[in-house]
């Protein structure tokens, strides 16, 4: 088994812009065989709503 992550900065914490990112990677990673294991999200700037989003990917 093989575990990598993808740090990807998000430039608002909008949740629906971040679930549209997340979507458009699964199209390129899922047909490769990666598994899509866990997301998380970190509010690195409050003032600007600037967040981290990490996502974890599986393949075997």
């Amino acid at each position: 088994m093989i575990l990598i992550y993808i740090y990807y900065a998000v430039g608002n914490a909008n949740t629906q812009r971040q679930e549209n990112e997340i979507a458009a990677i699964m199209k390129k990673r899922n047909p490769a065989g990666w598994k899509l294991i866990s997301t998380s999200t970190a509010i690195v700037d409050t003032k600007n709503q600037f967040s981290n989003l990490y996502l974890f990917w599986e393949k075997n």
